[in-house]
């Protein structure tokens, strides 16, 4: 009974300070009753989707936050995985010692032994006072 009484007085309000507005609603039902349905029927639509927007973002957010939170998790065990990886690896070798690989074979050279002159390259430093 609350709701029905708060229902009826804002309606009266609404009346009160939006007469004209009122007016032409009533003569849309009663003389264009098919105007004013298409004209209900396109508020109710528009109100709908006012309605489902944010609750379509909200799930979205939603959607997108836990995404981001396995993400998060995935690299959080991977980092660990690599860590205990190197710990493991690094525990093998005895602190302090160097293993040194040699290759057996020589660099080829990138430029051709007929390209260019060979220039001796002295420095001669002057004396500026």
């Amino acid at each position: 009974m609350n709701f029905l009484s708060l229902l009826i007085d804002s309606i009266i309000d609404y009346v009160r300070r939006n007469p004209l507005t009122t007016i032409i609603i009533i003569m849309l039902m009663v003389f264009a009753p098919s105007v004013f349905g298409v004209l209900f029927i396109g508020v109710i639509i528009g109100l709908a989707v006012l309605l489902a927007v944010p609750i379509f973002m909200l799930f979205r957010l939603r959607r997108l936050s836990r995404n981001m939170e396995r993400d998060a998790n995935r690299s959080q065990q991977q980092a660990r995985s690599q860590q205990q990886y190197y710990r493991n690896n690094t525990t093998r070798n005895s602190e302090g010692e160097v293993k040194v690989y040699t290759t057996s074979q020589q660099p080829q050279k990138r430029v051709n032994d007929n390209v260019g002159d060979y220039v001796d390259f002295e420095e001669v430093k002057t004396d500026k006072k």
